[in-house]
């Protein structure tokens, strides 16, 4: 059972050095989509020993928590999210260049790590430069991009996991596939990560994002929004089977499915989650009838979001 924050846990924070605590924090300023309700809890953890004694405090006390990263894949509910929400800072954000290698923190963003490393002649990590996420996310979700995943260049990452345990993975451990790994739903939160690069002409690699970056933002719509709402199912595309079933432009509240692309949807203004959830449901819906295909999400449903999601396409 699943406990709100109580005094006790809160003391034991709050006398946690490295945590800063942020109770009824409004998220939807950290999400790309802006929307969502306050945080029963935000909790800003500045190292990895704080970040240690967080995770396990939360744990032991039964509280729910979750991670919040740069908010780019993340639709939180209108009404919030209780427990605890987790945000990574100081020595996260900070990486660090050893020959041919390099190790960042879970925080940093993974574009500034792609453009860093491309800078310095290190190349490997070019056509991951235009994904909205930090380092933490993208290995959970083992993010790819123009035919390059993360689990590519990835040498070992760092997770302190369910009790506050501390442990290093290498990539078979991983168990990643497209936009899969075995860390994702395993309440584990990525500290940090080692990447093993080649060396090339650091002009060729930056031009080679700039390319790339130009490609991607001309296939995705302006404003506020989180870029894919599903993942592609084998061998097709879910932008273009919603296309088909001519729901490009479909509105619900203040969201709307792209007119320029049917994988993403747009907060055109005031939308709320249940806005954006109506729509994933109508594609989903109208996806399923007509090719029996089943779209599944690969933005995160937070809260209580996901359970509505089971329960609405079970039908």
């Amino acid at each position: 059972m699943t406990r709100s924050v109580d005094a006790e846990l809160l003391g034991r924070l709050r006398a946690t050095a490295g945590l800063e605590l942020r109770p009824g924090e409004p998220l939807a300023r950290f999400t790309t989509f802006r929307i969502g309700g306050p945080a029963e809890l935000l909790v800003e953890a500045r190292s990895e020993r704080a970040l240690v004694e967080l995770v396990k405090a939360v744990d032991e006390a039964g509280v729910r928590r979750v991670v919040l990263g740069l908010g780019s894949n993340l639709l939180v509910p209108d009404d919030g999210l209780a427990g605890v929400v987790i945000r990574l800072t100081g020595g996260f954000r900070r990486l660090r260049i050893d020959g041919h290698e390099v190790e960042a923190g879970g925080a940093v963003a993974l574009a500034q790590l792609a453009r860093r490393t491309a800078e310095l002649g290190l190349t490997g990590m070019e056509a991951l430069s235009g994904f909205p996420s930090t380092v933490g996310g993208a290995v959970i979700m083992n993010a790819g991009c123009y035919g390059t995943e993360i689990k590519d260049v990835l040498r070992w990452t760092t997770v302190v996991e369910r009790g506050g345990v501390r442990r290093r993975l290498g990539v078979t451990d991983l168990g990643a596939s497209y936009r899969r790994t075995a860390l994702q739903g395993s309440g584990a939160v990525i500290s940090r990560a080692r990447f093993a690069l080649a060396p090339g002409d650091a002009a060729a690699a930056t031009a080679r994002i700039e390319e790339l970056n130009r490609r991607r933002w001309r296939s995705l719509p302006g404003g506020r929004h989180a870029g894919s709402v599903f993942r592609n199912p084998e061998g097709d595309y879910a932008g273009r089977l919603i296309e088909l079933c001519g729901l490009k432009g479909r509105a619900a509240g203040g969201a709307r499915i792209s007119r320029r692309h049917g994988n993403v949807i747009v907060n055109e203004g005031g939308a709320r989650a249940s806005d954006v959830l109506e729509l994933m449901l109508a594609a989903h819906r109208a996806v399923r009838d007509r090719f029996g295909v089943e779209l599944e999400p690969e933005l995160v449903l937070a809260g209580g979001l996901t359970g509505t999601w089971r329960r609405r396409t079970a039908a």
